[in-house]
């Protein structure tokens, strides 16, 4: 992954490469913003740029022995740390255990989210953890002398995920660490990041990817046709992992449709039976899916606000077009604040480890009257 591999982002590859040629690239730098909006792809650029022997202003060489490593993610030098499943029986304590697994999503994805990670993991209702046990391997890692005697990188993906005794353990690396080593955090909520930790970054704030971007990342890497790929990228609000996933995982936008489909027609039925069997199954799709499907939600109820006001409904499917026209009158001017409050406060509790049978009930209880309004 180089500069030239992501379109757009430009202010924020300005940055970067002004860092580079003043020399004066931070030793802890932070990129934050939403999920999907190429603060992954900026990192591994930068990376490779750092790491390339005959680099120039704006991008890495692409032909050098370090390139060539660093194109199939094997430089000695570059590291990669990132949430997993603890687990002993599983050998699954530290990043490098998973790390094949990690650079093959990233050679089929481009682009990695944390619902995709945790389900090529085998367990999406688990969290992943970066522990004090990753803390100790970076330790030993960095502290080795480089293997080709220049730079030293760590690529943290998701910091926002480690615990305070791994947080403690690196402090005094980050904030001192070895010569030419460097370390490049990569998050989607800056907010929950240890401040212990905050503090010693320096931040790059990354803007959402705009339609076009996106679009053209997907014509490009996966060889869609315009038509289709300017759909997905309209539906996809920004986020390129969602865009990727809607093309490589259609099966979870189809199962997303189907489930809320059954489950606005039970909440305006308002049959209590049929609504608790429909919430026992569905809390069985894993949490990260669960979340994935209520973010589909709120998507469907902007758009059916749209339709109300005769505005243009993008990026629907025919079926999810077939249904939204006769389900759009009941989500309107009246109920649609209240509606995006219940979910996104569900979302808020799924994201704190709610039991997914009991808020989901909750959420649909609430519909019951909701959608009557």
């Amino acid at each position: 992954m180089y500069f030239s591999d992501l379109p757009g982002q430009e202010t924020t590859k300005t940055q970067l490469t002004d860092l580079f040629k003043s020399n004066k690239v931070p030793h802890a730098l932070l990129l934050t913003g939403l999920e999907g909006c190429g603060h992954l792809q900026l990192a591994l650029s930068f990376s490779g740029l750092l790491l390339c022997e005959n680099p120039n202003e704006t991008d890495s060489c692409k032909n050098c022995s370090s390139c060539k490593m660093f194109e199939k993610f094997q430089h000695p030098d570059l590291h990669f740390s990132f949430p997993i499943h603890l687990s002993k029986t599983e050998h699954s304590e530290i990043s490098d255990d998973q790390r094949a697994s990690f650079i093959e999503i990233l050679k089929d994805f481009k682009c990695l989210g944390k619902k995709t990670w945790y389900s090529k993991m085998g367990n999406e209702n688990k969290q992943g953890v970066i522990g004090v046990k990753e803390s100790q391997s970076i330790l030993n890692k960095l502290n080795l002398k480089s293997f080709f005697g220049g730079r030293k990188l760590l690529i943290m993906w998701m910091p926002e995920l480690m615990n305070v005794q791994a947080a403690n353990k690196l402090l005094k690396l980050i904030e001192e660490p070895p010569q030419e080593t460097y370390f490049i955090f990569i998050s989607n909520d800056q907010s929950k990041i240890l401040p212990t930790i905050n503090s010693r970054l320096q931040n790059i704030s990354v803007p959402k990817m705009i339609d076009t971007e996106i679009a053209t990342f997907l014509k490009t890497n996966f060889q869609l046709d315009s038509a289709l790929a300017e759909k997905i990228a309209i539906n996809s609000n920004g986020n390129l992992n969602k865009a990727i996933c809607a093309h490589l995982e259609s099966g979870s936008s189809e199962l997303n449709r189907s489930l809320f489909v059954n489950w606005m027609r039970l909440c305006y039925s308002r049959n209590i039976a049929d609504t608790i069997d429909w919430v026992n199954e569905f809390s069985k799709i894993g949490r990260e899916q669960i979340k994935d499907f209520i973010s589909y939600a709120l998507e469907m109820y902007r758009q059916c606000i749209l339709g109300n006001f005769k505005l243009s409904m993008k990026g629907l499917n025919e079926s999810e077009e077939s249904f939204l026209e006769k389900f759009k009158p009941f989500v309107n001017h009246k109920n649609i604040s209240e509606i995006n409050s219940v979910m996104n406060e569900a979302y808020y509790h799924l994201e704190r480890n709610a039991n997914p049978k009991i808020l989901m009930l909750d959420v649909s209880l609430q519909l019951y009257k909701l959608l009557r309004k």
